[in-house]
């Protein structure tokens, strides 16, 4: 019973995030304030009343319209805000099923086995949450806001120092120095590409706030799920580059695609999956 009502609030405060998420994503590539103006429609400017501005429920109800002036929402809200509630809740249950037993038999869990779970489950949310704004902002703007790569950073050195097991050693000083070889391996690769492709082809190459999207990144991630995430990227990037040359019938290559998506995906498929893939990788090298 414990279980089910914290699986539901995860839910719920997924829901939340979403809605905040959806903020980040208006507000921050228009310069505007996140705190000093509440939520308005963005075609009559009504603020929306704190009872039509429930995550999900309140979308569904209104039919996704302005109460006010009758003016549709964006698909957007629903779906982010959906999505976010379903993957913190799937999350929570992934991190910190093992506690069931525990509470099911009316003992509290241990601080120790009560951070082991949260902690994880606190790197997957955040992670999840920062690069989900992210791809939405840099798929339409081509930006990706220092705001998003400075916050993540903090919260994923944060959580590594404070719980070192997230990256794989029992010490803070070794997570320190996971953090930095990471670090190179990650933002300094990304930073000389973008220095030798920018001479090479004499116009930019790579965005800057990549490379501070790899720098954040490795406050998450070991050095070689790093590495996973520059292959991964590059071929999803490509994929995805080539797609829209065919797709927009374009007779050259020198166009513009944003890459923070890609890296994004290269990201959740690492953070998650990273391990095991690497793990296989190397038995089936040393075959």
């Amino acid at each position: 019973m414990v279980m089910i009502l914290l699986l539901l609030f995860a839910l719920l405060f997924g829901a939340c995030v979403g809605s905040f998420l959806n903020v980040l994503i208006l507000r921050l590539p228009a310069g505007e304030s996140l705190w000093r103006r509440a939520s308005h429609c963005m075609v009559c400017h009504a603020p929306i009343r704190v009872y039509d501005n429930v995550p999900v429920l309140s979308y569904i109800v209104l039919r996704g319209r302005c109460r006010a002036c009758g003016a549709r929402f964006s698909p957007q809200y629903v779906i982010i805000e959906a999505v976010t509630a379903i993957v913190f809740a799937a999350t929570f249950w992934h991190r910190c099923a093992p506690l069931a037993t525990s509470f099911d038999s009316g003992v509290m869990p241990s601080w120790q086995a009560l951070w082991g779970c949260a902690a994880p489950w606190l790197a997957d949310i955040s992670l999840f949450s920062i690069l989900l704004a992210m791809t939405v902002i840099d798929a339409r703007h081509f930006i990706i806001p220092l705001e998003l790569s400075v916050s993540g950073f903090l919260i994923g050195a944060c959580l590594s120092l404070l719980y070192p097991q997230l990256r794989g050693v029992d010490s803070v000083w070794l997570a320190f120095s996971e953090m930095g070889t990471a670090l190179i391996a990650g933002a300094g690769l990304m930073l000389v590409v973008r220095t030798l492709g920018g001479w090479w082809f004499q116009r930019e190459a790579l965005g800057m706030g990549d490379v501070h999207l790899m720098a954040m990144l490795a406050m998450y991630m070991n050095w070689l799920s790093i590495l996973l995430v520059i292959f991964f990227s590059a071929l999803l990037g490509s994929i995805g580059g080539i797609t829209a040359k065919i797709v927009q019938r374009r007779a050259h290559w020198r166009f513009e695609i944003p890459y923070g998506p890609y890296i994004a995906a290269g990201a959740l498929v690492a953070h998650w999956c990273g391990t095991p893939l690497i793990e296989w990788y190397l038995s089936f090298v040393a075959l």
